[in-house]
């Protein structure tokens, strides 16, 4: 056995994505050679052009790098190669065009050992000296997390690539709920797992598990750029969500506070609502994950509501709920001294509160609480109405003291809030 002083240090030999600093930063430094990595997200989601864009940033260092492709044809991810890394004139850089290969000969994951052995590691093949390879991907065109031996030939794969210093990257489906396809000991046997999700234009990505450093459970927000290269998002960040909301009683606004994260690797997705009404809560959770071109499946979610005066949950404080949870799952802020009005239905239409409502409320901005509260938002027929309030005889009307935005349904909503998350649609096909 060697001592301790004859073991190499692997930090010196991390590879680095130098183009990537925010995935470099998410693995731990970069990756460590003989590491397998799992990459996991649902279609369609960008898995494919990622990892077209690191083997891309490592054969630009002069690295050897072999795409292994049971999916797309080899046309189609020539397509993508170019769309991300061709020039303007529509040329791949000379590193690229000699260090990155594609290959489309591996029928299915049981097959990858021997490829491995026989195309890989023997000196007079072509693809002899490769340091990273992405397989895409270890599900295929199908195959059921109760298919042992071909998922043992992948662990085989995987403990061959590793004595020999070659990094895998290995691309995973996820099924309807969000969790990661396969048997639990495809988890286990890799030594990261980094996960994409959907989130409008945005996507945020996860690193639940890794070996090399610390897990990513707040996620790192990439958007995809005019040509459906992912980079890191711009955007301030809103990594714990604090908005106000009015229960219609008393002189105070309540606060809803949300934060929604991945559980922690191992774990169960978790709700936590003190001083909530779980029913309520969970049908709120039902309503948000109808929406369109969003992943709230399979997270663990704190929320906490500060009632003034020790009063209880009513229907207008679901607004800003639901809008304290995307913010933070979307790690964008709200504009400051916004208060949210309005029961959501399943349809998730914005419903109208009562006038008795909306007379207290606009009493309430009247008497001072426009100094804390610079905009509303409300259904569109409470928004007309409130606008024209005048709590004192003589006194300014309520549109005059503060601006008043109705909005008739919660998606609407979200663009009013948000319109960078859904300007310019989908970016260029991102594929994969």
């Amino acid at each position: 056995m060697p001592r301790v002083g004859q073991i190499s240090d692997r930090a010196r030999t991390l590879l680095r994505p130098e183009g990537l600093p925010w995935l470099t930063a998410a693995v731990g430094g970069g990756f460590v050679p003989g590491a397998a990595y799992l990459l996991a997200g649902e279609p369609g989601i960008g898995k494919t052009t990622l990892a077209i864009q690191i083997l891309g940033d490592f054969a630009r260092q002069g690295m050897k790098v072999l795409y292994i492709s049971t999916e797309q044809g080899l046309a189609d991810l020539r397509s993508v190669l170019y769309r991300v890394h061709a020039d303007q004139d529509g040329r791949l850089p000379e590193e690229i065009e000699r260090n990155f290969f594609l290959d489309d000969s591996v029928e299915d994951v049981d097959r990858l050992p021997h490829f491995l052995a026989h195309r890989v590691l023997p000196p007079e093949q072509e693809y002899h000296g490769t340091e990273v390879l992405v397989f895409d991907s270890v599900q295929g065109k199908g195959l059921a997390a109760a298919a042992t031996k071909k998922y043992q030939a992948l662990y085989q794969y995987m403990d061959n690539a590793k004595a020999h210093g070659l990094v895998s990257l290995l691309i995973g489906h996820v099924t309807k709920r969000g969790q990661i396809a396969g048997p639990k000991d495809l988890e286990h046997n890799v030594d990261a797992v980094v996960y994409l999700r959907r989130a409008f234009r945005l996507r945020p990505l996860f690193v639940p598990k890794n070996r090399f450093g610390p897990a990513v459970v707040d996620p790192v927000v990439l958007v995809a750029d005019a040509r459906g290269r992912l980079k890191q998002s711009e955007l301030a960040a809103a990594k714990s969500a604090a908005i106000y909301g009015y229960a219609g009683i008393g002189e105070e606004f309540a606060e809803a506070q949300a934060s929604v994260s991945l559980p922690k690797y191992g774990s169960r997705s978790q709700l936590n609502a003190p001083f909530l009404p779980s029913k309520k809560i969970r049908q709120l959770l039902t309503v948000l994950s109808t929406l369109k071109e969003i992943d709230l499946s399979d997270l663990s979610y704190e929320i906490n509501c500060y009632f003034p005066a020790k009063q209880g949950y009513q229907e207008e404080l679901d607004l800003p709920l639901a809008v304290a949870l995307l913010s933070s799952y979307l790690q964008q802020p709200v504009p400051e001294g916004s208060l949210f009005v309005g029961e959501l239905d399943l349809m998730r239409r914005i419903r109208n509160p009562e006038k008795r409502y909306l007379a207290v409320l606009a009493t309430l901005l009247a008497e001072g609480g426009a100094a804390r509260v610079r905009q509303v938002f409300l259904s569109e027929e409470a928004a007309g109405e409130l606008t024209r309030i005048r709590p004192k005889e003589g006194g300014p009307a309520v549109g005059d003291l503060v601006r008043v935005t109705g909005t008739a349904e919660l998606p609407a909503l979200l663009r009013q809030l948000w319109p960078a998350l859904f300007e310019g649609g989908r970016a260029a096909a991102a594929s994969g």
